[in-house]
């Protein structure tokens, strides 16, 4: 469960990439108070053309004006004719920008971002309540290249990722893969902007107990195709996009693990100043359906493979102070993770009818502008809970991490 629910969310870019404003968000140190909420903003909804012209004049007016330029240019490589960004490109005092026109055929952005850290997990392998489990320390590291280019009229979007991690106790859990989509962004005119893709990806899942022979398996391996969709509503509203990934997973024939069909459907809203304290509420409900299939000649899998989700994500963002612990601004989280799946494909033992409920409440802080402007620093507490109806499949689990995000 933990590789389906890392991977194919990555594997998937719903979201849309990171942008090149990022970086030049990050450094805007003398950004009005106001740009703490958009910035954040635009890290949950890169290509929202609202917020990227609400942040872009908030920079602005704290004089930061290449930063701001940076910004309005990306709203027209979104929005070619968009009337504010053109005039704020071309006003006597503005952004310095000859034209303000839209990136030439061939002109790129592209960013580059490295994640790397680690975990304490006190339940690793996920073990029952009667069995004795133990605890491990997992390492990772993730790098993604975001790139978006005009190409004549047609604005493209290409994202690429690898991650790996390495577990200290449970090699099972050692999980590498890499992913790659890309696609056009159309624009769809009062009916809001559009991203179709084509992606693929290719995953591995640890090793297995020696066999025989003395060698080493992996544990499992499966490739996939995806089409992916990205909706962008055309105002400034609660829905940021509507996010569809359609893809078959084709797995090695193994006991225990089924190819096929696999949608995953996302929609993040964000809310702004929900509570009377400044905090951004993000809330991504999200469906999954996986249609796999038992492999022909494979004898009865071991895990069920059919089932149905339902899950929703929850995150709150806080501005706490200043200037503090090395950085230039500390962020409360707070946040949690329920995610029910119903199974419609029998598990011979020891239920007919599997469903598991998971949930995983978050508390952490996040250091924005670590030591150097393009860092970012998360430490988090995890409580990650199932409450199945299949005993065997219940577990608890403590996990805490420390993972550094740097922007290029």
């Amino acid at each position: 469960m933990r590789l389906r629910l890392r991977a194919y969310i990555a594997a998937a870019s719903l979201c849309g990439a990171l942008p090149g404003l990022v970086q030049s968000a990050a450094g805007a140190t003398g950004a009005a108070d106001d740009g703490l909420s958009q910035f954040e903003t635009l890290l949950q909804d890169p290509n929202g053309i609202t917020s990227n012209l609400t942040y872009a004049a908030s920079l602005q007016a704290a004089g930061q004006t290449d930063a701001a330029r940076q910004i309005y240019l990306k709203v027209l490589s979104l929005d070619p004719n968009n009337a504010i960004a053109k005039a704020a490109l071309a006003a006597p005092g503005g952004p310095p920008q000859a034209a303000g026109a839209p990136p030439s055929a061939g002109a790129a952005e592209t960013d580059y971002t490295l994640r790397f850290g680690g975990a304490y997990e006190s339940n690793s392998p996920r073990r029952p309540p009667n069995f004795r489990s133990f605890d491990d320390v997992v390492g990772f590291g993730e790098f993604t290249i975001n790139d978006t280019r005009r190409l004549g009229d047609v604005t493209l979007q290409s994202n690429f990722d690898i991650y790996s991690n390495i577990h200290n106790r449970y090699s099972p859990g050692d999980i590498s893969y890499v992913t790659l989509d890309s696609g056009p962004i159309l624009d769809l005119g009062s009916a809001g902007k559009l991203r179709v893709a084509l992606g693929g990806e290719y995953v591995l899942q640890g090793v297995s107990p020696r066999p025989a022979n003395g060698g080493r398996e992996r544990q499992f391996e499966f490739d996939a195709g995806n089409v992916i969709f990205n909706w962008f509503p055309p105002a400034q509203e609660a829905l940021q996009s509507v996010n569809l990934l359609v893809g078959y997973n084709h797995f090695r024939q193994s006991e225990s693990f089924r190819s096929g069909v696999m949608l995953r459907l996302t929609a993040p809203l964000v809310f702004e100043e929900v509570l009377p304290i400044h905090t951004q509420l993000v809330v991504t409900p999200g469906f999954t359906y996986n249609g796999a299939d038992v492999p022909p000649l494979t004898p009865q899998p071991l895990q069920p493979a059919h089932y149905n989700e339902a899950n929703v994500d929850v995150l709150a963002l806080t501005p706490l102070a200043e200037g503090v612990l090395g950085s230039r601004r500390l962020v409360g989280k707070l946040g949690v993770f329920a995610d029910a799946q119903y199974y419609n494909s029998h598990d011979p033992v020891p239920t007919n009818d599997r469903q598991d409920v998971r949930v995983i409440p978050l508390a952490g802080l996040r250091l924005v502008g670590f030591i150097a402007d393009s860092v970012q620093l998360d430490l988090d507490y995890r409580y990650d809970r199932n409450f199945s109806n299949d005993f065997a499949q219940r577990f608890e689990d403590h996990i805490v991490s420390l993972i550094a995000t740097v922007r290029f």
